[in-house]
């Protein structure tokens, strides 16, 4: 039997400690070779609509662990359409036949049967996975003594890389800064409640990482948010995405660590239809990728702690990029929980299923 599972379901069942001990397993099973991914896929093609650009954006991403034994197919089938706003300004919207909706999906199978177990709604799933790869990397990376946090961004997504951090550092303050007053302390009221720390809201990115431990970038930024001048000695600091870090800040870290080396970034093959589809793609969205590169992973740095942080004075800048093994971890936990509390929507396992032997006469 196949459980339907949407984000609803999700959120009644996950909690973000419990993400980050999953997704952490995860990581050390790839660490010793009993786990493995494929990099990102991108499809692109042109649709007529309503903006100065629109267009079908496919992309997908595959990840297996071997205990539990589960493989996790996650895919997004969207249109995306780029307009100007009322300011002249050019914003991205999203949708999936019509607005306000989207088709985010993750197909979850058994691999010790092939069976298909789960089928899930991925925009909770989506903010947990990352999120807890960021508190993994925090643990591992960040000083043992680290208490203090600065946040730039204060959506879904900087709520679970607090919750993250909060699982596995004993914190005692946190800056968040977003350009939206009403945001900022909207979500530093929330946290401080939930959470029982002192969470302010500042002015500037600037005051958000000054003297901060642990530093996240949770933004939807396509240009640098991180710039060189906020680097500072034995820092920890970890993206959602590579372009909120300015190319020189990079420069400036003791050590980069990745999730990944593999690169992942839509290419001319991808791309049916228009040649020009691809670069403006890529100047609407910003450094949507990165090329293969030599630093340590996490998985890396999990086997052997000697390649991780080499002294408290060490700044150490995480590039936290997709793997496909953070939905099979996310999902199966969220998969469990759910047929424990008897939640979601049952799919007989049969309709998925062929007959080999059936007769073509």
């Amino acid at each position: 039997m196949a459980l339907l599972i949407d984000n609803e379901t999700t959120e009644k069942v996950l909690n973000i400690p419990d993400a980050v001990e999953a997704m952490e397993n995860a990581f050390v099973q790839l660490s010793k070779g009993n786990a493995a991914f494929q990099p990102r896929t991108d499809v692109l093609s042109p649709v007529e609509g309503k903006g100065e650009l629109d267009y079908y954006w496919w992309h997908s991403l595959i990840g297996a662990t071997l205990d539990p034994p589960r493989l996790a197919f996650r895919f997004v089938s969207d249109v995306y359409s780029w307009r100007r706003d009322t300011e002249g300004k050019l914003r991205e919207v999203q949708y999936n036949v019509e607005e306000g909706k989207s088709m985010g999906f993750v197909l979850l199978f058994d691999s010790a049967n092939g069976e298909i177990i789960g089928l899930l709604n991925d925009e909770s799933l989506q903010h947990a996975r990352v999120g807890a790869t960021a508190g993994v990397a925090c643990k591992y990376l960040s000083r043992e003594d680290s208490n203090t946090v600065g946040i730039i961004g204060s959506g879904g997504m900087a709520k679970v890389y607090l919750e993250s951090f909060f699982s596995v550092r004993e914190l005692d303050q946190v800056k968040v800064y977003s350009p939206t007053i009403s945001h900022r302390e909207a979500f530093a009221e929330e946290m401080s409640t939930s959470l029982g720390i002192d969470v302010k809201a500042v002015s500037s990115a600037e005051k958000a990482v000054s003297g901060a431990d642990i530093v996240a970038t949770c933004t939807n930024a396509s240009s640098p948010v991180f710039t060189e001048e906020y680097v500072s000695e034995g820092m920890f600091v970890v993206d959602t995405k590579s372009s909120e870090i300015s190319p020189k800040a990079e420069t400036m870290f003791d050590q980069i660590v990745g999730t990944t080396r593999e690169a992942y970034l839509a290419s001319e093959d991808y791309v049916v239809g228009q040649k020009n589809l691809l670069d403006k793609h890529k100047q609407l969205h910003g450094k949507r990728g990165f090329e293969m590169k030599e630093y340590a992973t996490l998985s890396d740095i999990i086997q052997d702690p000697s390649k991780g942080r080499g002294g408290d004075e060490e700044s150490i800048y995480c590039n936290n990029r997709s793997t496909g093994i953070q939905f099979a971890a996310i999902c199966d936990l969220v998969h469990r929980r759910s047929v424990e509390e008897g939640l979601g929507k049952e799919i007989p396992s049969e309709w998925f299923q062929q007959d080999l032997h059936r007769s073509y006469s």
